[in-house]
């Protein structure tokens, strides 16, 4: 690895350049093999899983938070001597990444995968995958994500696959995996089913017209169309309402509820179907209908809707599907409508109605429409045969895990999303119509004497098996004597099922690997709260009924990303902001060139460049990555959603620049021949340096806990405190004389850069998790030991912890008065008043606060940029001419404002002051005369009541003094 502190420190460079930091140091860190773990090991095991991003992806911001948070844990875990693992996936995102190439086709050569066929379309996307692959890992380097690379997977490699096919023959001969012709999520221009995760819910308030795929004209949602079926005998009719008139077609019977009175002399009387002449039975379910809701009576279409479907159980009506794969009616529509498109049979369903004089009107209506996330159409409830996970086993061993607290949530508030979603869990359909994906390892027999020929017309004819051999074996057992067909289903596993096995299949799962049996189960799993039921509680319940144990200890859940407005960041809004755009910057004119290299259509392309336009009209300035990183982690604080505003992360990228500066001082005053001490004498240290290294323990004690406690802005905020408002505010600012010439400083100077070498090495590497580019860049810069503890790079030397002798609470509080009197004193120069130094006073009334004023007296002179500070006593005539202030009642400020002295302003201020202490006085008079007090508050508060109340008549009478010597000296 390359030993930086040979380069020397520019001193002519006034800013930190990140990209040189990035090229050099992710590199020698790769180089030197520092993220790798050990399984045989004697450390205690820290382990993380990434969550496997899409392959053939880009990374944007809501994936660089995680790795912020994830590597500041990683990094964090491995300087406090932990064998931490951080193990990288990727996923082949099936239904993703098949969206992706098949519009790619299509608007390339206007093919569809169906037109190229099954193994030339695997191929273009395995095309697709090398062309884009190599992103994602470039991006993961830049945001300096340590992850173990050695350790790399992909969800579709030879033992991730091997570990799917194990996990699926497992769980099918447990009797947890089976076959069911259930309703699904269809999406019609994908033809497959689709999962939860992948459907949009927009909501529609009335009339609304939409564009759905494959339809030339927008489509009209958001109303409810009454219509009559007529009564069975010619006695009359009943009026129904739906948002769906096509899926009449399929009605199978007629709802309403047993105690509305307005229907019960049809009771299990029948309806006539217009088109067909289908009986549709009058049924009572309590359970659905509601009688105040439209006309009461509701049309049951089972194959077609989630609660018809349960009616259609409870009351064991007739399932009829009317939809062909592609969304179009098929057969059993009825041959007067069989072939067309559902969104046109729409319309013509009601036209046929007004011929019949069955149309009774439509009006608005507030509804929820299901849109497929991917490829934006219309999600259409279908029956179909589906492989099918039963959960609810699973479930409650997932539910026992996180009530016994063998696994945490945190924030805790999100254990109620956990127990509500397990405790509703339904049977987890795990088929998908797609060819990108892992082969679902199920094969069909078809006998030769089958009345029924189509795959899976019969349920036992299925063999569940680890490869097509096996499945050869087990055919010829079970059927000796007769011939066949085997056929495996071309049906792909849900992504969802791989990406649950993570945890273990890193690991080698289902061999007995080393690392298996030292890194399961995991630490910790970070991830979005929008996908804890998706994904976390999945991989729960498939490593304990795989694994044997949770996968992990503890979920944090970060919240998600959204853009300055507050609005969830998408392509189409041109709001997704890519990471390497935040840390090289990047013009306007590029980042619409991004979008048109996209997939965005026409329309959708326009409105996202106008977006851009808004948000970023000058581009993204160039940030760095540990400006990112650390205004990523410091948002953490906000709850479930994070407003990101970029003006935020330049602001730390201007912070980076202090640091970097902070460093220039300290290589100029501590001098070349210098050589940091083994350890420092804290008894003999001037009260600042003894100051600034109890403060700094504090800040130390702080983020370890904040850390600890998952807390991660928290940690954030401690650090940035110490470094910015004490170390480089005030320890800096307050030591630059003792750098001077001066024999009076003479011996303290040595002191002071022990001190300041202290405080750098260690907030360098307090502050590494966070940003570890600058943090290793000028910690390398700093002068080295002799002695051998020092490491070769500062992500594999020690996290910092409290040093106890460190501590002094007493000095603290000393420069607490202090800083309040520079405080004071600063906010009395005029804002006009930038280069003269000016007298100051400072009136102590305790001969405690006198020896404080003058063990500190250099340290105020030079944060105030006075020419002289005079201690005066009561005894003291105030000097004229001056602006005050009060800090307490034992002390109060003046700066001598000749000339400049603005009486009425003084006076205002004064007036001001006094208000707010009468306030103060007032409430907490009232509060001590009140009836009971004497009796309930205990007596420890009220003597901190009494101290308090004569502070504030002691500051009262000071300001009546202030103003009687303000009039008396002008």
């Amino acid at each position: 690895m390359e030993k930086v502190t040979a380069r020397g420190l520019d001193l002519l460079s006034l800013r930190f350049e990140f990209s040189n930091a990035i090229g050099v140091w992710y590199s020698g860190w790769e180089a030197s093999r520092y993220f790798e773990a050990d399984a045989a090991s004697s450390k205690p095991p820290f382990v993380m899983v990434q969550p496997p991003p899409n392959v053939t992806g880009v990374l944007h911001i809501g994936h660089a938070i995680t790795a912020a948070i994830e590597d500041a844990m990683i990094r964090w875990r491995r300087m406090s001597g932990y064998n931490a693992l951080w193990v990288p996936g990727m996923d082949h995102a099936g239904i993703a990444t098949q969206v992706v190439v098949e519009k790619k086709l299509m608007r390339e050569r206007n093919l569809s995968r169906h037109d190229i066929g099954r193994e030339n379309f695997l191929s273009e996307v395995l095309k697709w995958e090398d062309q884009q692959g190599g992103t994602i890992l470039k991006q993961l380097r830049m945001l300096g994500a340590s992850l173990d690379w050695s350790r790399g997977c992909f969800s579709m490699d030879e033992q991730r696959s091997k570990a799917v096919t194990e996990a699926f023959v497992r769980l099918y001969k447990d009797g947890l995996i089976y076959r069911a012709h259930r309703l699904v999520n269809w999406d019609c221009a994908l033809r497959t089913a689709i999962s939860d995760i992948e459907v949009d819910h927009k909501d529609l308030t009335g009339e609304t017209l939409l564009e759905v795929p494959g339809y030339r004209s927008p489509v009209q949602f958001g109303v409810l169309i009454c219509f009559a079926y007529p009564l069975e005998e010619g006695i009359g009719e009943i009026i129904v309402a739906t948002t769906r008139i096509e899926t009449m077609l399929g009605d199978t019977a007629i709802a309403v509820h047993p105690q509305d009175e307005r229907y019960k002399h049809l009771h299990g009387k029948y309806a006539l179907h217009p088109f067909n002449g289908r009986k549709l039975k009058i049924i009572c379910d309590a359970e659905l209908v509601d009688p105040n809701f439209g006309t009461g009576a509701v049309k049951i279409t089972p194959a077609h809707d989630p609660n018809d479907f349960k009616v259609g159980e409870r009351h064991n009506l007739e399932f009829i599907n009317i939809f062909t794969d592609d969304g179009n009616i098929n057969e059993m529509g009825g041959s007067q409508f069989a072939g067309m498109p559902r969104f046109v049979a729409r319309t013509a369903v009601i036209d046929a109605l007004k011929d019949k004089d069955l149309y009774r009107g439509t009006k608005n209506t507030v509804t929820s429409l299901s849109l497929c996330s991917r490829s934006k159409d219309v999600v259409e409830p279908m029956m179909r045969p589906q492989w099918f996970v039963s959960c609810n086993s699973m479930a409650k061993v997932a539910l026992d895990a996180v009530k016994s607290k063998k696994i945490e949530i945190i924030p805790p508030q999100y254990e109620q999303d956990w127990y509500r979603w397990l405790e509703n869990i339904c049977d987890w359909c795990i088929s998908r119509q797609l060819w990108w994906g892992h082969r679902i390892p199920a094969w069909y027999v078809t006998l030769e004497d089958d009345k029924e020929k189509d795959m899976g017309s019969y349920s036992d004819h299925w063999i569940i098996a680890r490869n097509e051999n096996d499945a050869i074996l087990e055919a010829k057992q079970r059927y000796p004597a007769k011939k066949y067909q085997l056929d495996q289903d071309p049906d792909v596993l849900d992504t969802w099922f791989s990406s649950g096995l993570f945890p273990l299949s890193v690991l080698g799962w289902p061999d007995d690997k080393p690392d298996l049996s030292t890194f399961y189960p995991g630490s910790v799993l970070e991830t979005g709260s929008d996908i804890l039921f998706f994904w976390v509680a999945r991989m729960v319940m498939m490593g304990m009924q795989l694994g044997g144990d949770v996968p992990f200890q503890k979920v944090y859940l970060h919240p998600i990303v959204r853009d300055a407005h507050g609005r969830k960041m998408s392509k189409s809004l041109g709001n997704v902001i890519d990471p390497i755009d935040v840390i090289n910057g990047i013009s306007l004119e590029n980042l619409q060139k991004k979008l048109e290299n996209g997939n965005l259509d026409p329309k959708e392309l326009e409105k996202a460049k106008d977006g851009q336009r808004k948000d970023f009209p000058d581009g993204i300035p160039g940030c760095g990555t540990d400006a990112l990183r650390f205004a990523l982690i410091s948002y953490t604080s906000q709850s479930d959603k994070i407003n990101l505003d970029i003006k935020r992360v330049h602001g730390y990228r201007q912070w980076c620049n202090k640091l970097w500066n902070a460093i220039r001082f300290a290589m100029n005053k501590l001098g070349e021949q210098y050589r940091p001490p083994a350890t420092v004498d804290v008894c003999s240290l001037p009260p600042v340096c003894k100051w600034i290294l109890s403060v700094l323990n504090k800040a130390i004690g702080k983020t370890v806990t904040s850390l600890e406690a998952y807390k991660f802005s928290e940690a954030t905020s401690s650090i940035y405190s110490w470094w910015q408002y004490e170390l480089c505010d005030v320890f800096i600012e307050a030591i630059k004389p003792y750098f001077n010439e001066s024999q009076e400083f003479e011996s303290a100077r040595g002191a002071c850069r022990d001190t300041l070498w202290v405080c750098l090495e260690i907030g360098l590497r307090l502050l590494h998790p966070f940003m570890p580019y600058i943090t290793e860049e000028l910690w390398q810069r700093l002068p080295q030991p002799k002695e051998a503890w020092r490491k070769d790079s500062i992500m594999i030397s020690e996290y910092p912890s409290v040093v106890q002798k460190w501590t002094n609470e007493n000095i603290e509080d000393e420069m607490e008065i202090v800083l309040d009197i520079v405080n004071k004193l600063r906010s009395l120069r005029p804002s006009t008043d930038t280069y003269e130094r000016r007298p100051a006073f400072v009136l102590c009334r305790s001969f405690e606060t006198v020896a404080t004023i003058q063990r500190y007296h250099s340290q105020i002179t030079t944060l105030t940029s006075v020419s002289s500070l005079k201690i005066l006593t009561e005894d003291d005539p105030t000097p004229p001419h001056c602006a005050t202030h009060i800090v307490n009642k034992d002390l109060s400020v003046y700066l001598q404002l000749r000339g400049a002295l603005n009486t009425e302003a003084e006076r205002e201020k004064l007036r001001r002051k006094r208000e707010d202490i009468q306030r103060q006085h007032d409430t907490l008079s009232q509060k001590m005369n009140a009836s009971g007090y004497r009796k309930k508050a205990p007596q420890r508060k009220q003597d901190e009541d009494t101290r308090k109340f004569a502070t504030l008549l002691g500051e009262l009478e000071i300001i009546d003094e202030v103003e009687s010597k303000l009039d008396a000296n002008n």
